[in-house]
């Protein structure tokens, strides 16, 4: 006779949700692709809409939420569905900040006790790059943290990622939330072998490159930036990137709506690259498929809202506006109408895809709205800057934007100054200035002055090449008291 098993009282995490309920809710990548993906409108309406309802009830036990939308005279039973969801005050990461300030580390927006709960069921960390000031932390359970790689999974699949294949992921697995979501999505769902290289502070460039031939990798992951490092590592090697055979990129293309950035890619690389856009408290929003028709709103999970960045109205198809996300999956913490500051536009809202989906597309990431200077009466967004940039082949396609301050004869006058990166071996710059300065103020509705610099010299300034996003601002009209 054999002692029976002791069960554990630990928060196991394999025990700690209904995982056959909640793959049947958020189906895992290939069901996924064959179902709520191709499901009609309607359809699609009808699960956000239960879903909504439920984050309803989420958010009156929430501090955060029911203080704000009693504030804002509201109370349960007010809101009915979808179609009320403009009642609801939006908030944003001021909003956040202010309530970890107010209830430190991590807020009453959180809605949990994280020794208590803790104990319950297992809780991850991550936090904001702490690009716009100190990084803000997010907690996830566990059927949060599933839905980090679950979302990503379901991307990869769509975008041709099948079991056997391996994918290299040069980004750390910090804080930051990139690399993890990566490598959960490949390894628990689809069977993709990740290569968890790091950055290239962990594993040089060089190395990168070579681990690329040595493993045979199908699959790269990356942000532009350091994509463009690993091309130009490789030709000073005399390394030819597209002998790499890789199946395809799926990257972060940002505001590239003329395709030049893309095209610059695929043409190093010799594959087909694919845009996706993610924050790290709403995970992966959405994705480009093959059809590179816009990028797929991932609606069963969230539902977006554009609204006009001064009114905070509704915009049309096609206007620009900030992002409003209703994650209608997060419980650790809640996220009802917060607004990203991330400027998007829909492309298409009620057409079927050439993938068979009716699911909302975007177009491309088109900067932040709380990055916008304002210039002698002009909004000027610096992502703006990409694509004339972009147009000359002089150029490594690296800029900066100083916004600065001058005074002469008691007038104040302001002007932006746009550093641009020459590529090394460009030849003749006759020119080049005149042509930037031209297309810029052409984009930007503003005459700036270009300044071109050696490549690399902005490597600290914009950090290119580093674990990340790249900046591309810096305001200086208000040093010294001016």
């Amino acid at each position: 006779m054999t002692d029976a098993p002791m069960a554990s009282r630990l928060p196991l995490y394999h025990n700690a949700i209904d995982w056959d309920g909640f793959w049947r809710d958020y189906p895992v990548p290939d069901v996924f692709a064959e179902t709520v993906f191709k499901w009609p409108m309607e359809r699609i309406r009808e699960l956000q809409e239960r879903r909504f309802r439920e984050m309803l009830a989420v958010g009156w036990g929430n501090g955060f939420y029911a203080e704000r939308w009693r504030r804002a005279g509201l109370e349960p039973g007010d809101i009915g569905g979808l179609d009320d969801i403009g009642k609801l005050p939006t908030f944003n990461s001021d909003d956040i900040k202010d309530s970890q300030q107010a209830a430190p580390p991590y807020g009453a927006i959180t809605g949990i006790d994280r020794r208590l709960d803790g104990a319950r069921q297992p809780l991850k960390l991550q936090t904001s790059g702490g690009t716009t000031g100190k990084a803000r932390p997010t907690l996830y359970g566990v059927a949060e943290w599933e839905m980090n790689g679950l979302q990503i999974a379901r991307s990869l699949y769509l975008q041709g990622a099948r079991p056997g294949e391996a994918i290299q992921i040069p980004a750390t697995c910090s804080l930051a939330n990139l690399a993890w979501a990566f490598y959960k999505g490949a390894h628990d769902y689809l069977g993709l072998m990740p290569l968890t290289t790091g950055s290239g502070v962990v594993t040089p460039t060089a190395k990168q490159i070579e681990l690329l031939f040595d493993y045979d990798v199908d699959i790269l992951v990356s942000f532009p930036e350091y994509l463009t490092q690993m091309a130009t590592t490789a030709r000073e090697a005399d390394i030819d990137l597209r002998d790499a055979g890789l199946k395809f990129i799926t990257s972060y293309l940002g505001p590239d709506t003329e395709d030049l950035l893309r095209q610059e890619l695929e043409e190093l690389f010799g594959c087909p690259v694919y845009d996706n856009y993610g924050t790290h408290e709403i995970s992966h929003a959405s994705f480009e498929g093959p059809d590179k028709d816009g990028m797929y709103a991932m609606e069963d999970c969230l539902y977006l809202e554009i609204l006009d960045v001064e009114t905070n109205l509704p915009v049309g198809p096609g206007e620009t506006g900030n992002l409003v996300v209703t994650s209608l999956f997060r419980r650790i913490p809640p996220l009802i109408r917060f607004n990203l500051r991330d400027l998007a536009r829909f492309t298409h809202v009620d057409r079927q895809s050439a993938l068979g989906s009716w699911f909302r597309r975007m177009d491309k990431f088109l900067g932040r709205s709380d990055d916008m200077v304002k210039i002698r009466g002009v909004n000027v967004y610096p992502m703006a800057c990409l694509n004339a940039v972009k147009s000359d082949p002089r150029t490594t396609g690296e800029w900066f934007v100083l916004a600065e301050r001058s005074r002469q004869d008691g007038v104040i006058r302001d002007e932006l100054r746009i550093k641009v990166e020459v590529a090394a071996g460009a030849g003749a710059l006759d020119g080049l200035r005149e042509i930037l300065e031209q297309r810029l103020r052409a984009d930007l509705g503003l005459r700036v002055g270009v300044e071109l610099v050696d490549q690399g010299a902005l490597d600290d300034l914009a950090n290119i090449g580093r674990e990340g996003k790249a900046r591309r601002l810096l305001d200086r009209r208000f040093e010294g008291g001016q």
